[in-house]
């Protein structure tokens, strides 16, 4: 028995489907099948109930099923620990970013650390939030920059930055004219909107609930990029944070108007760190630009 097969196993749990644990684990649906029978057979007894297009684990797989999480977690948790003494030894610094900070906010101060620090080996790695979390809780991650960062008991966080969202626009959409909306302007609309499990979906979801405003979300995509080209094509409106269309704008093909209630339509981002583990020379580096390039655009902006 090996840690992939375990991982399956609970793959297969968590999605309730053979074909959705096969994807996940880049393996065909037949292999998940052999795997499982393989376990079944040397556990003897059944751990998965199959039937009606359902998959839900028996009693006795319910059982197997914690205990390999708890072995797949603390497996994660001592390769983190080993790669994170290994990084700091060979000056390796690993940072976990969601996709629209890492292209839109985080650009300017990679090239930045880059150029004052080439001694260290800066990986960024693009991921998912709840993925962020879950490496640099295990010290798989140094460092893990968000949206809507939510406090954990293993994480500490610190302050990045804070960005204006907007109401984005195709030209030719007759909001497109205005500067400033209400959110009641996007009432009834036609709404472009981020897959429900991403954080900055979950905040816009309650403003505008908040808000008395209903929207009919008519597509939803887990990246800005795929966002903005449906609203170009006039398939809906959506809201983003500004930083997200300010190539867009430029080129001409999307308009955005700021909310007249601008101090609730924002999108705090914050920097998730291992709490009560001293920073490495890299991450201390690392911080204290991002600190400092950050004060600097407050000034600026002040």
């Amino acid at each position: 028995m090996n840690l992939d097969v375990l991982k399956t196993f609970c793959d297969l749990v968590d999605a309730g489907s053979f074909s959705k644990a096969a994807d996940i684990n880049l393996v065909s649906q037949s292999a998940v099948s052999q795997q499982l029978a393989k376990l079944e057979r040397q556990l003897g007894t059944q751990l998965i109930q199959r039937g009606g297009g359902t998959v839900a684990a028996t009693e006795a797989g319910q059982a197997f099923y914690r205990g390999a999480m708890d072995i797949l977690r603390r497996f994660e948790s001592l390769v983190g620990e080993v790669r994170s003494a290994a990084d700091a030894i060979r000056g390796v610094l690993r940072v976990g970013t969601i996709y629209s900070v890492g292209m839109y906010n985080l650009d300017k101060y990679v090239k930045l650390f880059i150029q004052h620090h080439p001694e260290v080996a800066l990986h960024i790695e693009y991921m998912r939030a709840h993925k962020i979390y879950a490496a640099v809780a295990t010290g798989e991650l140094a460092l893990g920059i968000v949206a809507y960062p939510e406090r954990q008991r293993s994480i500490e966080i610190i302050p990045f930055e804070t960005e204006p969202l907007v109401a984005v626009f195709a030209p030719s959409h007759p909001l497109a004219k205005k500067d400033t909306v209400s959110p009641q302007d996007l009432h009834g609309q036609n709404f472009v909107a981020f897959e429900p499990d991403i954080p900055t979906r979950r905040q816009i979801d309650k403003r505008l609930k908040a808000a008395g405003v209903k929207v009919n979300v008519v597509m939803e995509f887990d990246n800005n990029e795929t966002l903005k080209r449906a609203v170009e094509i006039g398939a809906g409106v959506t809201i983003l944070p500004v930083g997200v269309v300010q190539h867009e704008v430029s080129a001409g093909t999307l308009k955005f108007a700021s909310f007249r209630s601008g101090g609730k339509w924002v999108r705090p981002l914050g920097i998730l760190r291992p709490r009560g583990k001293a920073p490495t020379p890299a991450e201390s580096m690392f911080l204290g630009l991002l600190q400092r390039e950050r004060l600097k655009l407050e000034k600026q902006r002040a």
